[in-house]
């Protein structure tokens, strides 16, 4: 006969609510973030009538614990589904398995990870995202002899995999088409407040007075504008990538 269901109708027949968990970095006034959270809210009230509910919940990019304490919370909750942006791999890991054995499904925003079977994941191929950086940054530094990659760092590591691929990005573009130009990479540690990166940064201009284009992996880009800017280091450019 030919009988094609209407869904929106049976999802209203069924008079179910649906309650989805929204984990994602506690954050100060960053615009990346605001607009997530502000596509989340719009789509609970595009589908209001459905009886959908998002619950934000935040942990602390800094602390391990902040995390584990929260995906427990989450699953005692026994959330309908969960939106996640998943900081180390370590610490995704075990919160997808107990996911997957409460038959909770799940999806992972900004950083994909394929090893913890995501439903689906929304966001953009990282590694491709640091072949353009880099395509894009070296429009304005191909006749350089060095340039500086600015990272912000826990016991010298990047703060999550999107930033990981997107540096193994980068430095392929850079490996076959600038095999010359010299990467000198200056890690400011998360930890450590604005005068200590100014410190920091001090020493590494002292050490490397050639530099004259900088490049950022994240969303800090201000850390190093606001000392150019405090310094009057008008020859020096940056660029930034979220």
């Amino acid at each position: 006969m030919n009988y094609q269901p209407n869904v929106y109708a049976s999802a209203l027949a069924y008079n179910r609510s649906y309650t989805f968990h929204c984990i994602i970095p506690k954050h100060s006034r960053e615009e990346y973030w605001e607009e997530i959270e502000l596509g989340i809210k719009k789509a609970t009230e595009q589908q209001r009538d459905f009886r959908v509910e998002a619950q934000l919940m935040y942990y602390n990019r800094l602390d391990p614990d902040s995390f584990v304490k929260i995906h427990k919370e989450c699953l005692q909750q026994k959330p309908d589904g969960v939106i996640l942006v998943p900081p180390t791999l370590e610490l995704t890991q075990p919160f997808a398995d107990e996911l997957h054995a409460a038959k909770i499904p799940f999806i992972l925003l900004d950083s994909n990870m394929p090893e913890v079977q995501p439903l689906s994941f929304y966001g953009l191929d990282s590694v491709q995202s640091g072949k353009f950086a880099a395509r894009m940054f070296m429009l304005l530094a191909h006749a350089e002899p060095a340039v500086m990659l600015m990272k912000q760092t826990i016991n010298g590591r990047v703060l999550n995999r999107q930033q990981e691929n997107r540096e193994v990005g980068f430095r392929a573009y850079m490996k076959e088409h600038f095999q010359n130009t010299e990467i000198i990479d200056l890690n400011l540690p998360l930890r450590l407040n604005q005068k200590h990166h100014e410190l920091i940064l001090e020493k590494t201009f002292n050490e490397h007075p050639e530099i004259r284009h900088i490049i950022t992996l994240n969303s800090k880009a201000s850390i190093v504008g606001n000392y150019l800017h405090k310094t009057s280091r008008n020859d020096v450019q940056i660029m930034a990538t979220t």
